[in-house]
């Protein structure tokens, strides 16, 4: 639409993990220097966490395309199965044979494919991205996947990548053992102004604008405020800014600018400033928890939930570039409704959890320690997520 109004070959805020596009953040950089570390050192587990949209998929992808001849690599994105598929789908990844097989059978199969991979010299790699969705019960037949080894060495690593709950999982107790095997864990955090403009700027060059200067530095401070320098959010902000400019005639983009795409998609409930978003102290023995703390948190889980709406509907406009055919394309389109269903659903369950809490509060002034040991109430999961260092 506004590609050759701006001069650009292409859209430069897509919002695919396109490895091409990757921006080397310090952030980014050392997420990358701790992937090649581990697979040089052959490390067992690593861990990556980010905000949602930090680019974890992104650099993923970059990595693949990097990572040397000699390793097998094979990726899991659907985290969603339950665990008693879990080993068939590994195996199914590294293209074994599992048909008529049980799981004892699946996994002989698995640990021979290793032994002869190892006896070729070659190294196997499993990442699972969108790991914050495993179930205990998968990530405890990770870890003992991972027990397969041979001479001192492993037979395979394994990378999870996922967003911060994947860290809050690794506290609890069943998954102790999981989590002393882990030997390397970087975070993804958002950018600072600097490097937001340099995003945003190599995302114009790799995009072909011959001119970086499409966003005035005012406009740059704005969306850097907004999106706290999450990368998903600053493409949101650039790209719906560019579609009102050439709607406008304008070949430069003010501050201005990047406050009417802001005020917009706040009043059609898809987009909120990613700096509101804060955590509530954790709920601990002897201190009650207020209204306000939940009230935030409330709003944080929303402001998630409404992210994932804009980009269910950015991927909606997409299928047709995706495949030309139609039983494919009803199938994606299926799918995306599911997840916003799932999201819809997760709101609705939340509020009538909030109004439940709520009224607990009214009438006791605090949580009861009971309340408070009981995983499996959502809010007071929320306040054992205080996010460390995130």
């Amino acid at each position: 639409m506004y590609e050759s109004f701006y001069g650009l070959k292409e859209k430069p805020f897509d919002l695919h993990p396109d490895p091409d596009y990757l921006f080397m953040s310090q952030g980014h950089d050392n997420a990358y220097t701790h992937l090649e570390y581990a697979i040089a050192e052959n490390k067992g587990f690593v861990i990556i966490t980010g905000e949602i949209g930090s680019g974890k998929t992104t650099l993923i992808n970059y990595f693949l395309h990097k990572i040397p001849q000699d390793i097998v690599v094979g990726l899991i994105n659907n985290t969603f199965a339950s665990h008693n598929n879990f080993i068939k789908m590994i195996c199914q990844e590294f293209e074994l044979d599992v048909d008529g097989k049980d799981k004892v059978e699946m996994l002989d199969l698995l640990y021979g494919f290793l032994i002869k991979r190892f006896a070729e010299k070659k190294r196997v790699v499993l990442i699972i991205d969108e790991a914050q969705h495993l179930t205990p019960e998968a990530m405890e037949e990770i870890r003992m996947i991972s027990n397969l080894e041979a001479e001192k060495h492993y037979l395979i690593q394994m990378i999870l990548a996922g967003q911060p709950e994947l860290k809050y999982k690794l506290h609890r107790k069943n998954l102790e053992q999981f989590a002393q095997r882990v030997t390397v864990h970087c975070h993804l955090g958002g950018m600072g102004l600097d490097e937001t403009a340099s995003y945003i700027r190599h995302r114009l060059k790799m995009a072909g604008a011959k001119d970086l200067d499409i966003f005035e530095n005012q406009a740059i401070e704005a969306i850097q405020a907004y999106s706290s320098g999450i990368p998903r959010l600053i493409n949101i902000l650039c790209d719906t800014a560019l579609v009102y400019g050439y709607a406008d005639g304008m070949k430069v983009i003010g501050k201005k600018g990047i406050e009417d795409v802001i005020q917009a998609r706040e009043a059609g409930g898809m987009f909120s400033s990613a700096t509101d978003e804060k955590d509530p102290l954790p709920a601990t023995p002897g201190r009650s928890i207020s209204i306000e703390q939940v009230e935030d948190r409330l709003r944080s889980m929303e402001q998630r939930i409404s992210l994932i709406e804009s980009m269910i509907d950015s991927m909606s406009r997409s299928i047709n570039m995706l495949t030309g055919n139609r039983s494919e394309r009803d199938a994606i389109v299926i799918e995306l409704f599911k997840m916003l269903k799932d999201g819809i659903d997760s709101r609705i369950n939340t509020l009538a959890d909030f109004s439940r809490f709520k009224k607990t509060m009214e009438d006791g002034g605090k949580t009861s320690q009971a309340d408070e040991s009981d995983n499996s109430r959502p809010f007071v999961l929320w306040f054992k997520r205080k996010k460390k260092g995130t």
